[in-house]
């Protein structure tokens, strides 16, 4: 059980039942709750609000993908998680840009829509290759599976 859990337990565990039913949950923990249930709220519109497709990843060393950038793509504020546990850090946010791409890899089984969702670093590329014109690019992987340390070489595809 959580620290934040059992406080909130212990709190409530200090009054009898008879209390509870006579004055109700206290203000304090009622303010909780209506934050509580905001976040929960905004969380599920900005999941109605995203982009239609699969996520799509590049996952191995050297892995080299082509991509036909629709040019639809979502700017998120997004709760920052640990690289290695992956829990959420408290209070620490994150940009993320989830771009809406058919992946022509393969030129003759093109995919639906996906979205592949990057940082900036990478959003930065293809937003430059994009506002060149360049529509079409190839995206290469650089670094093992689960590396903090991949980047990503993003230029033009040669078709």
């Amino acid at each position: 059980m959580s620290t934040s859990t059992q406080s909130t337990l212990e709190v409530v565990g200090t009054k009898t039942i008879d209390q509870i039913r006579k004055d109700g949950i206290d203000e304090e923990m009622l303010e909780r709750i209506a934050s509580e249930r905001q976040e929960m709220q905004r969380i599920k519109q900005e999941q109605k609000e995203r982009l239609p497709g699969q996520f799509v990843t590049l996952k191995q060393d050297k892995e080299t993908r082509t991509f036909l950038f629709t040019g639809a793509y979502q700017k998120l504020e997004v709760p920052a998680k640990d690289f290695v546990t992956k829990q959420i850090i408290p209070g620490k946010m994150v940009t993320k840009y989830r771009f809406q791409v058919y992946d022509v890899t393969d030129p003759d089984n093109p995919s639906d829509t996906v979205i592949w969702e990057r940082g900036y670093t990478e959003a930065d590329q293809v937003l430059y290759w994009l506002e060149k014109g360049e529509t079409e690019l190839t995206i290469m992987r650089n670094g093992a599976p689960n590396s903090q340390k991949t980047t990503y070489n993003i230029y033009p595809a040669n078709r």
